[in-house]
């Protein structure tokens, strides 16, 4: 059985790739971004991870590995060298209120689930029935990509130690929690359990795609992708996206006074009015592609 704690990350690419939206930069594809100007006397750089990718499929360019190497500090989503982080994310895991699947969804999406879980992943949902839904959800993603994986978090955690860089995070495990939960454990539900069974061909086959327009850096083919889905849904994306790029901009700020830093964070968070390179252009900073 897969370990709900080692996918959580993971399946954000779900979050970040599959049910958002993603508004590209125009004419540019690159993943790495440069950030100078409004008072910093050296640049910054950000870069955009997928969560989750064939091992086959990984790539991580020189000049990645050069602007990391520069930089004196580390930051990802969340402090992903921190011991205590798996022991945190066990708080966060259970539904509240004794709440359990059988109480929040109806009977045939419970037994169309359970079923799903029991033929292709071999794992008996009823033992697992109080963990909520996103996390459940997580454990699909080998199945999904149906290939040894590899995470770019993990690989910069390595890196990070191998030069003797602290890893730091942008944000606490439970606001990451706190923005999934925001929709509701009946909705979280229907949205990466149920719907997730119903569409599991197809997320397949979108998966394949976003991942191939990922190796390309091509954030308008990622656009492309995501605004002919049929997944997207608006609320979740406010609250995993939206609200988190705001919430980030002013630490980046602060942290990039301190001293230059490499960030790296889901790609789904680059574009848009609302992404995170938009949101440093508005806060005056010179943000450009680094290819």
């Amino acid at each position: 059985m897969a370990n709900p704690i080692k996918f959580f990350m993971i399946s954000l690419v779900f979050s970040f790739l599959y049910f958002g939206k993603i508004y590209g930069q125009k004419d540019e594809k690159s993943l790495l971004y440069e950030i100078s100007g409004n008072g910093l006397s050296q640049p910054s750089y950000v870069f955009g991870t997928i969560h989750a990718i064939c091992k086959d499929d990984f790539f991580l360019p020189e000049v990645v590995k050069s602007k990391f190497s520069a930089s004196q500090q580390i930051y990802l989503e969340i402090d992903m060298d921190d011991p205590s982080m798996m022991t945190e994310m066990q708080k966060y895991m259970m539904m509240p209120d004794g709440k359990t699947l059988k109480t929040i969804m109806s009977e045939p999406d419970y037994k169309k689930v359970a079923k799903f879980f029991k033929d292709s992943l071999k794992t008996n949902i009823a033992f697992m029935d109080s963990m909520k839904p996103f996390i459940l959800s997580s454990m699909t993603i080998p199945s999904m990509l149906g290939c040894p994986m590899q995470g770019y978090e993990e690989v910069f955690v390595k890196m990070a130690q191998e030069q003797k860089k602290e890893v730091k995070g942008l944000e606490l495990v439970k606001e990451q929690f706190d923005a999934l939960d925001n929709m509701g454990m009946e909705k979280q539900a229907d949205l990466m359990l149920v719907k997730m069974v119903d569409n599991w061909s197809l997320g397949k086959s979108e998966l394949k795609i976003l991942i191939k327009d990922y190796k390309k850096q091509d954030i308008e083919a990622l656009l492309k992708d995501m605004t002919s889905s049929s997944t997207a849904d608006v609320a979740f994306e406010k609250d995993l996206l939206e609200n988190r790029n705001r919430n980030w901009i002013p630490r980046m700020a602060t942290i990039m006074k301190e001293k230059p830093t490499f960030f790296g964070v889901g790609a789904g968070h680059l574009g848009g009015e609302k992404g995170v390179i938009t949101l440093l252009k508005k806060q005056g900073y010179t943000v450009k592609a680094v290819k």
